[in-house]
């Protein structure tokens, strides 16, 4: 028998048969015994039991894992265990490193404040009116005084936050170390008492001496102060640039005289010289702002020639309808005069400073740079600080023929052509002078 071929005696097909069968029954008809020790193993382990879920379904059984997923899960949790130990020293480091650099700007900080170890700076400060607290802070940076500004900001601003009336600090030159902490050097610059306010009007046509004496009289500030202010401080307007590239005579007496712009202002009581100072001159620059300078050109004059014939506008006349027309005899006899001198009694009273109702022949002849009556053209210096009305007649006059004028007793004005026209016009107000006077 060749052992390759089955036995043709044994029942093959019919076992599997019955295997089938007994399976079907096992599963539809598990009461029925399965015959045979053998055979029940051989079905268990040719077919996989078949579980119902609830809904009647047949289900594989659960799987178990195995020991590959077993290690697969423990190198998973060793990874995470990992990750979250790196995030934890990151995080660590990160609370160190801030707070550490945090530590360091709080000590800078507070040897900023309190002047710990510092080395000395001594440095003279210059605090304008009005100066702000930010603007405080980046002088005193900018003279080495503090570091922080920001901090200086911060710390004044909490700690003078009720402070009634609020933190202001006082106009002036001081001299300041950067040993002091901050409360030292606001100490030094700050208002120790509440500001006064009080309201004055500067006169047309008035002189820097009587403005000068006008505040020292009201108690603001005094001569010295503000002589300097007005000879000496660096004041930065458009005007001033336009001055300060001019060769000023050297007889000039007051180098802003005709620039202190008369006006009404509201002035603290213990504002500084160069505070009111300014305050003028700022009025001016608003006033003559950039299309009158194209109008300088336009007239053949400069800035200051022009302002000076406004003083002499203004002093000269009585009445605003006047001044265009003075300006116009002014002008004409700086042009179409031979010698040109402008004969203008107002620069006599600029000289002698106390105000004459008649001068006198002994006044015409002083020796002096001012006088128009000896001393050709205009006089070195404005002499008197004209109001807008004046200088709007010296940059527009009027365009006349008339060489002479005279004020009248009623304030008005006659105008001459000719000297012989003039010299009738001078006697009649002479007549009618002696009628008034005669009448009182």
């Amino acid at each position: 028998m060749n052992q390759n071929q089955p036995n043709q005696n044994r029942p093959l097909p019919q076992k599997r048969e019955e295997v089938r069968t007994r399976m079907g029954s096992s599963i539809t008809a598990p009461s029925q015994a399965v015959k045979g020790k053998t055979e029940a193993t051989r079905v268990s382990a040719a077919v996989r039991p078949v579980k119902e879920n609830q809904a009647g379904k047949k289900t594989a059984p659960a799987r178990q894992p195995g020991r590959k997923k077993e290690d697969k899960k423990n190198g998973e949790g060793w990874k995470g265990l990992r990750s979250t130990a790196i995030r934890a020293l990151i995080y660590i480091a990160l609370v160190v490193g801030i707070s550490t650099l945090l530590s360091v700007f709080a000590i800078r900080w507070a040897n900023d404040i309190f002047a710990l170890v510092k080395e000395e700076v001594v440095a003279d400060v210059v605090i304008e009116e009005d100066a702000t607290i930010s603007e405080v802070a980046r002088i005193l940076e900018k003279e080495g005084l503090i570091e922080y500004p920001l901090i200086f900001r911060f710390y004044e601003n909490f700690k003078h936050r009720n402070d009634d009336p609020p933190l202001a600090f006082r106009a002036g030159t001081y001299t300041l170390k950067s040993t002091m902490n901050y409360d030292q050097m606001v100490s030094m610059i700050k208002y120790k008492r509440s500001r006064t306010i009080v309201t004055l009007t500067i006169p047309e046509g008035y002189t820097v001496d009587e403005i000068i004496d006008f505040f020292v009289d009201q108690g603001i500030g005094t001569r010295a102060g503000f002589e300097d202010a007005i000879n000496n401080f660096d004041y930065e307007y458009r005007f001033m640039e336009e001055l300060n590239k001019l060769e000023l005579s050297p007889d000039r007496r007051y180098r802003l005289e005709g620039y202190l712009f008369p006006d009404t202002y509201d002035f603290y009581t213990d504002s500084s010289e160069v505070t009111i100072v300014d305050k003028m001159l700022a009025a001016f620059e608003s006033k003559f702002n950039e299309a009158y300078y194209g109008r300088l050109t336009e007239i053949g004059y400069n800035l200051d020639q022009v302002v000076t014939m406004a003083s002499l506008v203004q002093a000269e006349g009585r009445l605003t309808q006047d001044f265009y027309t003075m300006a116009g005899v002014f002008y004409n006899r700086l042009k179409n005069w031979n010698p040109n001198y402008l004969n203008s009694d107002a620069t006599i009273q600029y000289i002698i400073r106390d105000h004459k109702v008649d001068l006198t022949q002994e006044d015409m002849r002083r020796d002096d740079p001012y006088n128009t009556y000896l001393y050709r053209g205009l006089p070195p210096s404005a002499i008197c600080n004209p109001g807008w009305d004046a200088i709007q007649a010296a940059l527009y006059p009027e365009d006349t023929n008339y060489y002479y004028f005279v004020s009248d007793t009623d304030g008005s004005t006659l105008y001459a052509r000719t000297l012989a026209e003039h010299l009738n016009n001078v006697a009649a107000v002479d007549a009618a002078r002696e009628k008034h006077t005669s009448v009182d």
